[in-house]
């Protein structure tokens, strides 16, 4: 690796003074103070008179005058980004600490980097990141959200532009997934989705990718009577006059949905007949749901404590009439395919699909561990995808903050996807349905960005559809790496997550790619640091990652 070195300088006066031997003035920190003087350190011992704060040597401080010892440093207080920032993320306990201020590299003496508005030592790398751009991989469609049951909600929000910029520009969003509504509300009232669709247009610049899904059909097609379901053995396909399974009545559901909703202007890209066909809820649960096999068959399920045979419709029968009602639309949407609850059980609906019916595959990732997933099972979906040549899309899944950057990650890079999507763009805030993996929490006038906020924006601000992933190796367990290249290979962004439980300090090794200038941004989740502007580096040859951190490097060529 060529590796870059930061240089800098000091104020020349006060630089040629301590050259010279000038005394520094008696106060804290004393006359040893400059050999160890922004040094890294483990404990104070390493620091002379100074002492070890967050591994710099310094001088705690509530003044500038407690800084005189320090050449060109100032108080800065703890809540100052660049404090923020050399720890860790998490304000120390002193009341300041002695630091030079700056605005950029060269503000700052050699060996040291300008990180969030303040000079911090350079700690020597103990991993590495290697980038091959001559290598690339998938095409990325996006990353969003499911809009779900959140129209309303959206629609009443006191602030739209604030909701707006939040959603759209600020986050980068790609994708948008929408529930069908269709005979749920009047259709002036499908005019929600359209709107939100044009707002998103308008925030970005570009119209996002729509993606428009059944959570159940209504509740004339359901052999239970609702759309929403509490025992297995019901919730599934209402049965015609003749005994068989109603296709035909789901068919023309979707004919006249996808009629009702281009009436207000909303044209979806994708549909999926049916969220979740594999599940049905059990157990005292009560969810919108209708069950469907890959195949026209029974299975045994447990209905009011007792284990019995169920006859369910087949999903390839239902997708069958569905796209057969959708021919001769004039904007005919693509088909979304089979988004099963999880990864497991997708080669069987495959299997019983002819490929031409197939334009993507969907899936969901319940019922795993974010840290412990099952990766030869999704390198094997990849595969599935790869031998049908359709692109993956991971289009429902929820977690904390980092739950949602792992998932992101190995949905990218061990699969293959090239969407993520997390269950819920928007969720209150409080309440029965108050949800924490929502990407924004609203109650009232308040709007909070939650953690997955956060964590997807590390992904989905800095590249676009159509970038494409390239190939990443590192040296260390735990740091995983992910970097996409633009179309015209101007822009890289490179995304490092640390889950491990040791801080990680990462050099890049980009080969004969030239670095025109590179900007960090780091998020802490085990602190109060959430995606912080950590500054513009001429080179990002030490990057520091704590635990369960994101760090996203935004690479100009």
């Amino acid at each position: 690796m060529s590796q870059r070195i930061f240089s800098g300088f000091f104020p020349c006066v006060l630089l040629a003074g301590w050259l010279a031997g000038c005394e520094p003035p008696r106060s804290e920190p004393q006359s040893d103070s400059h050999t160890n003087w922004l040094r890294n350190c483990d404990t104070d011992r390493d620091c002379g008179a100074l002492s070890c704060v967050c591994g710099v040597c310094t001088a705690s401080c509530s003044a500038d005058d407690a800084c005189s010892a320090a050449p060109g440093s100032s108080c800065l207080p703890p809540t100052h980004a660049g404090i923020v920032a050399v720890c860790a993320g998490q304000p120390p306990r002193a009341l300041g600490m002695c630091l030079p201020t700056c605005s950029a590299d060269r503000n700052c003496a050699d060996g040291q980097a300008c990180v969030a508005g303040a000079c911090q030592p350079l700690a020597a790398p103990g991993a590495e990141v290697t980038v091959d751009t001559t290598t690339q991989l998938q095409r990325l469609t996006g990353f969003g959200a499911t809009v779900g049951y959140a129209e309303d909600q959206i629609a009443a929000y006191s602030d739209p532009s604030a909701l707006s910029h939040a959603m759209f520009a600020g986050l980068g969003l790609d994708v948008l997934r929408f529930r069908n509504r269709y005979g749920e509300v009047s259709d002036p009232a499908l005019k929600q989705a359209a709107d939100i669709v044009a707002s998103a247009q308008q925030s970005l610049g570009r119209p996002p990718l729509v993606l428009l899904g059944s959570w159940s059909p209504p509740a004339a097609l359901k052999q239970n009577g609702a759309t929403f379901c509490a025992d297995p053995a019901t919730c599934t396909l209402a049965k015609n006059a003749s005994g068989g399974f109603d296709y035909a009545g789901l068919a023309t559901h979707w004919k006249n949905t996808l009629d009702a909703y281009a009436r207000v202007g909303f044209v979806p890209d994708y549909v999926g007949i049916q969220n979740n066909p594999d599940w049905a809820p059990s157990g005292g649960a009560v969810m919108e749901a209708c069950k469907f096999l890959p195949r026209e068959g029974s299975a045994n399920v447990l209905s009011n404590g007792i284990n019995l045979p169920v006859k369910y419709p087949g999903y390839d029968q239902a997708l069958a009439a569905v796209t057969s009602a959708l021919a001769d639309l004039p904007t005919r949407p693509q088909v979304l395919v089979p988004e099963l609850s999880s990864i497991v059980g997708t080669k069987e609906y495959l299997d019983a699909l002819p490929p031409a019916q197939v334009n993507a595959l969907g899936h969901h990732m319940y019922g795993v561990d974010p840290s412990a997933l099952d990766l030869d099972g999704l390198h094997a979906l990849g595969q599935l995808g790869a031998g049908l040549g359709v692109p993956l899309f991971q289009t429902e899944m929820q977690a904390d903050g980092f739950g949602t950057a792992l998932l992101i990650h190995h949905a990218l890079s061990e699969e293959g996807a090239s969407m993520y999507l997390q269950t819920a763009l928007v969720g209150p805030l409080s309440g029965p349905a108050v949800n924490p993996s929502a990407l924004i929490g609203l109650t009232g006038e308040q709007l909070v960005l939650q953690d997955p906020y956060f964590a997807m924006s590390h992904f989905s601000r800095f590249t676009d559809p159509g970038w494409s992933r390239v190939a990443t190796s590192s040296t260390a367990p735990g740091l995983l790496a992910s970097a996409w290249l633009s179309p015209d290979h101007s822009a890289l962004t490179i995304v490092l997550i640390n889950a491990a439980t040791a801080p990680l300090v990462v050099a890049l090794d980009l080969g004969a790619e030239h670095v025109s200038s590179a900007h960090l941004w780091r998020t802490v989740f085990a602190s109060a640091e959430r995606f912080a502007d950590l500054g513009a580096t001429p080179a990002p040859s030490a990057i520091t990652l704590p635990p369960r951190s994101i760090v996203t490097v935004a690479i100009e060529e």
